[in-house]
């Protein structure tokens, strides 16, 4: 048997441990926790000094960290994804008010070219355009008191003319690029336009034309004199665009519930993405004759009738515009695939 004074030393070391115990407790959980730990406390058993009295202390202690240490990591991962998101969102509306910043510079420097050209485009168009068709009547004049001419000089008097004709065309567009008029918009058949253009056209025997209206398709809701022009120069471009040969497409199709999408595609030489960018901008070409006013008109005159183009090219591959217009209506158009 131990001596009765070792059993009061053992006695006095154990009240004295289990005190600071509970009061290390008490400083480190509120007052709630001391019943839950004082019962893991209560349970054990002191066998030894240090007993599981310790251990049990600081493996609750250790586990409330554990867990703090878990929410806070959860927490960093949470807003670092949350910043990754704004980012990723600051950086597409940057891109978008660049892309809008550039377009209305684009525009800008558009309207100060269209400004310029308002400035002369009056005076110098007639003044022009008189003197052109002086020169075409007299045409007219020598092609009929020489109509028993040799070949060559039929051939050449047709070669005035035509060149009267293509200047007179680069006159009447730096005109229409400066004095769009008010649409009167009426309904007009989508397959009529296109054939009337064409009948006005000359196509050469070497292009093929390709229709596809679908029937039930809407009639357009615009001014057919405007849209005409707009195809006709569509037409020209493509024509100039295949020396050789090729496809002239004209496809409809309904773009949403009010309105017609309207596709003029060729196979011709196409563009390259820099020649694209400056497509619409005045006094660019890409052919070797004329101005470059034709796809102006085609564009402020379609935009005039409340509608949109795009295009869409490649070098070698062709080229093809994109034309939305509003439909007048549920009204049917008999049409189907042609082929010349």
């Amino acid at each position: 048997m131990r001596p009765p004074l070792v059993k009061s030393l053992l006695k006095a070391m154990i009240a004295i441990l289990l005190t600071m115990i509970v009061l290390e407790v008490t400083k480190t959980y509120i007052f709630p926790k001391i019943t839950i730990l004082g019962s893991y406390i209560i349970t054990i058993t002191f066998s030894t000094l240090t007993g599981t009295v310790v251990s049990g202390y600081v493996l609750l202690k250790y586990e409330k960290l554990n867990q703090n240490l878990g929410n806070h990591i959860l927490e960093r991962e949470r807003l670092a994804s949350e910043l990754q998101n704004l980012n990723e969102v600051l950086e597409l509306k940057v891109q978008e008010r660049s892309r809008q910043l550039l377009a209305a510079q684009d525009e800008l420097a558009r309207n100060d070219k269209l400004a310029v050209l308002g400035q002369v485009a009056g005076s110098v168009g007639h003044e022009l355009r008189n003197p052109l068709g002086v020169m075409n009547n007299a045409v007219y004049f020598l092609q009929t008191v020489l109509s028993d001419a040799d070949e060559t000089t039929k051939e050449y008097l047709g070669i005035i003319k035509e060149e009267i004709a293509v200047s007179d065309r680069i006159v009447g567009d730096l005109l229409d690029s400066v004095r769009i008029k008010p649409p009167h918009p009426e309904a007009v058949g989508v397959g009529d336009l296109i054939g009337h253009v064409l009948r006005k056209c000359t196509i050469p025997e070497n292009v093929t034309i390709v229709q596809e209206i679908p029937d039930g398709l809407p009639p357009l809701k615009a001014d057919p004199l405007q849209i005409h022009q707009v195809l006709r120069n569509l037409v020209s471009n493509a024509l100039d665009a295949m020396p050789d040969g090729g496809t002239l497409e004209f496809r409809a199709e309904r773009a949403v519930p009010d309105a017609i999408m309207l596709k003029v595609r060729d196979t011709g030489v196409g563009m390259t993405s820099e020649q694209l960018g400056k497509l619409f901008q005045p006094l660019f070409t890409t052919k070797a004759r004329g101005i470059g006013l034709g796809l102006v008109v085609v564009k402020n005159l379609t935009q005039a009738n409340g509608g949109e183009i795009e295009v869409k090219s490649e070098a070698g591959k062709g080229t093809t515009f994109f034309i939305t217009l509003p439909c007048a209506g549920p009204q049917v158009e008999t049409a189907g695939e042609q082929e010349a």
